[in-house]
């Protein structure tokens, strides 16, 4: 059951919220507002039981749901790309993830051949997940620098998404007591993927008034009002 609580926490804070359900571009079919029940192994539970909190993990969206409840959640999303290369011959398979710090070009194994990318600074700020028709270039100039090999292996996919980046470039977690039971988790500013099953944990912990197994206080969202951050350098 500690499991599958914030699972069930998050399906019940969205349909909780009138008309946020009707709005969200959700997968053909699925409708959160008619579920019931929630299975796990064998067991089955009421989603209505875990109605009494809200825990909003939103990512660049968390902004509008903090307004939501008088909450100003400091979270601006950023356009990030990536590329997947075909094929590599010879790819070992312990291939390591490689990162240029002073560009923020890196590169690490994905199936046969490399997933690559880099930060790109001139990006504004914003919503638009379309792609940069010179991204490729960009990234080219920083490969020859580092490892101009990448460059011989031919384009296979790529995609754009959303980073959440908070001030300090720190993820936001804990409960605000502005309202009754509002947990968060968001702004992990490209980190997310790293820090998420413990994130789980903790979510699940405090969605049961435990304490999770890690101080979490310097990531409570009062921490800007107070002037307590310590910025993360080490970024992509």
């Amino acid at each position: 059951m500690r499991r599958i609580a914030v699972v069930v926490g998050i399906l019940v804070g969205m349909i909780s919220i009138p008309g946020f359900a009707a709005e969200q571009n959700w997968a053909p079919g699925f409708d959160p507002s008619g579920m019931s029940h929630l299975m796990q192994g064998n067991d089955t539970y009421n989603v209505r039981d875990f109605q009494s909190a809200l825990p909003p993990s939103t990512g660049a969206w968390s902004p509008s749901i903090g307004k939501m409840v008088g909450l100003d959640i400091p979270v601006v999303p950023y356009r990030r790309e990536i590329l997947i290369t075909e094929a590599i011959p010879n790819l070992p398979s312990n291939f390591p993830m490689t990162l240029d710090f002073t560009t923020t070009f890196y590169f690490h194994r994905e199936g046969p051949g490399l997933l690559t990318g880099f930060s790109d600074q001139s990006v504004a700020p914003g919503y638009s997940l379309t792609r940069d028709d010179s991204f490729v270039e960009k990234l080219a100039e920083h490969a020859l620098h580092r490892a101009p090999g990448v460059i011989d292996a031919g384009i296979k996919s790529g995609w754009a998404g959303l980073y959440e980046v908070t001030p300090d470039h720190n993820a936001l977690l804990g409960e605000w007591h502005g309202i009754s039971r509002f947990l968060y988790a968001t702004g992990f500013s490209g980190h997310g993927f790293l820090q998420g099953p413990a994130i789980g944990e903790i979510l699940r912990d405090l969605y049961l008034n435990e304490t999770p197994f890690v101080d979490i206080s310097p990531l409570a969202i009062e921490r800007f009002e107070h002037g307590q951050l310590r910025p993360e350098r080490n970024i992509i």
